[in-house]
């Protein structure tokens, strides 16, 4: 109802308190739009994908076409993203898991050693039987 009160009284654009409350909200307004601004184009060019060669190549070859670049420039151009396709490392491209989903079994094999026949035996028993440890209560 306090609201409805600083209306009521007089001209509310010649009161100080509407004006700088007015003035706040428009400056908090702002300083908001240009966060949200600021962060979305930080994020489209975050995510945005790498101009792969051939669409280099196409946007030089079209800039050839149009007149907006000579043919010493298009000629440097082409040999520059020549160079950098040449110099790129090639993706690494991780493993696909069996889908019948049972491990590798080239994994878990034992390799061999020099010479083929060669198998491996498990290891012998003790040669004498751990003693027991004595039953609480015998003396």
């Amino acid at each position: 109802m306090w609201a409805f009160s600083l209306l009521a009284a007089e001209d509310p654009l010649t009161r100080p308190e509407i004006i700088y409350g007015v003035a706040g909200l428009v400056g908090a307004m702002l300083v908001g739009a240009i966060a949200i601004s600021l962060t979305d184009k930080w994020r489209k060019r975050a995510t945005a994908p790498a101009h792969d060669a051939t669409d280099m190549l196409t946007n030089y070859r079209d800039m050839y076409e149009h007149g907006e670049i000579t043919e010493a420039e298009y000629t440097e151009l082409r040999r520059k993203v020549a160079d950098k396709v040449k110099n790129t490392p090639a993706p690494v491209v991780p493993p696909q898991p069996d889908p019948s989903g049972r491990p590798d079994p080239a994994k878990f094999a034992i390799p061999a050693s020099s010479d083929s026949g060669a198998k491996i035996d498990p290891p012998a028993p003790p040669a004498v039987p751990p003693e027991s440890p004595p039953t609480p209560g015998a003396a």
